[in-house]
């Protein structure tokens, strides 16, 4: 059984709709403002342009709930099957990976898991706290793979 979370996904947010929308309506009239008031358009006013564009994209995009990040390709997860645990909490963090068989115990404080592994050594994985619930589910996961080694848990 693998158990696999993407962490990039985002909410849908009408509120972040409208304000993209804005941004976008803004934009675009600044450049007819400029063009009925001047009759050409300067360097500033078409760089203020591609900024509040830029925003106003970004955030119909997002508010759709789609990540810009992986769009772009970035990745972030949590995958728990019965051979390893994979964290990979942000995009621009490296993967830790930890076998179960490598593993002696598991001690769990407030979203961060302290692993104590078969040589002594120790790994602190992070848990995301932006979801309770989320973390709920994966504890309760990681909890049922590790009763199922013979793993102690703190």
């Amino acid at each position: 059984m693998l158990f696999s979370i993407n962490l990039l996904t985002k909410e849908k947010s009408k509120y972040r709709i409208i304000f993209g929308i804005l941004a976008i309506v803004f934009s675009i009239s600044w450049i007819f403002i400029n063009l009925g008031e001047n009759d050409e358009i300067k360097i500033f006013d078409w760089f203020y342009f591609a900024i509040f564009l830029t925003l106003g994209i970004g955030h119909v995009i997002e508010g759709a709930g789609i990540s810009l990040v992986e769009i772009f390709g970035a990745k972030a997860y949590i995958q728990v099957d019965a051979e390893k645990i994979r964290i990979k909490i942000n995009p621009f963090v490296k993967e830790k990976t930890v076998a179960w068989n490598e593993i002696l115990e598991l001690e769990y404080k407030s979203a961060r898991y302290k692993i104590t592994k078969v040589d002594n050594s120790n790994i602190i994985l992070d848990l995301p706290t932006e979801n309770y619930r989320q973390v709920q589910g994966i504890k309760e996961i990681i909890k049922s793979f590790a009763t199922e080694k013979g793993i102690h848990i703190q």
